[in-house]
């Protein structure tokens, strides 16, 4: 059925996705305001994705040796 330990996972990797493609969207739409400098929205935009690879390879060593 369901293996609970890799939900986490499993959800961020089917999101990841459309994170990147909302977090550059609005990335995008906040330099052409300039609410934001070109600088701050490309690190803010890189700090979403890394951060988002960051949690599902630390889920999945959390929960590899669960059972």
């Amino acid at each position: 059925m369901l293996d609970k330990k890799w939900v986490q996972v499993t959800g961020l990797a089917l999101s990841f996705p459309s994170t990147i493609l909302v977090s550059a969207w609005a990335m995008k739409i906040l330099v052409e305001k300039d609410y934001l400098s070109k600088t701050a929205g490309v690190l803010i935009f890189l700090a979403i994705i890394f951060n988002t690879i960051y949690l599902m390879v630390y889920y999945a060593f959390k929960n590899k040796n669960k059972s």
